[in-house]
């Protein structure tokens, strides 16, 4: 009798903790200033972002995985017209510290282009691997949450033969995670 009851206590159990173990998905949705460090601050003025992200964790686990796709535009400085356009599709882990901040760090593919150039000039897009790291700041509301989230991204652009440096950005952003 005493073997049923636990058998039946443990099969309560998982029934009732089952729920609490399967992985949550959130949609985020963000945007904010991008701004260019070192080297692409020498050409590129602060610009702007937009990013969309799918976020998978356990909820009690602290470790989780966010999928994103980015947009980010700027200005080039000293030219009368043109500007950078880089689009993104980044795999990140986070790793939740406290209940409300957050880090995050992954790698992502980025396609770099000029936009938007004076009559006579061209050119190619280039698509370079590239890492980031970030921390953010979760405020939760009912039914959906609030971030802030800063992030450096660094873009292995360097070529010895055309004289490119690598590209590093830090996107500040707001979102809305549902």
């Amino acid at each position: 009798m005493r073997l049923m009851s636990r058998v039946a206590l443990v099969f309560a159990a998982s029934i009732l903790a089952a729920p609490a173990l399967s992985a949550q998905t959130s949609f985020s949705v963000a945007a904010g200033a991008t701004v260019p460090v070192g080297d692409a601050a020498d050409g590129m003025k602060m610009g702007y972002n937009l990013t969309a992200g799918l976020g998978i964790k356990a909820p009690l686990a602290p470790v989780g995985f966010r999928f994103e796709g980015m947009f980010s535009q700027m200005d080039w400085k000293n030219v009368s017209q043109g500007n950078t356009t880089i689009l993104a599709g980044i795999a990140n882990a986070t790793l939740s510290a406290m209940p409300t901040t957050y880090f995050i760090g992954g790698l992502g593919l980025y396609n770099m282009r000029a936009g938007d150039l004076p009559a006579g000039f061209t050119s190619d897009p280039v698509t370079k691997f590239g890492i980031n790291v970030g921390a953010g700041l979760n405020i939760p509301l009912t039914g959906f949450g609030t971030f802030v989230e800063a992030r450096l991204h660094y873009i292995m652009t360097k070529d010895d033969a055309t004289g490119a440096k690598n590209t590093t950005l830090i996107p500040i952003n707001f979102g809305i995670r549902f």
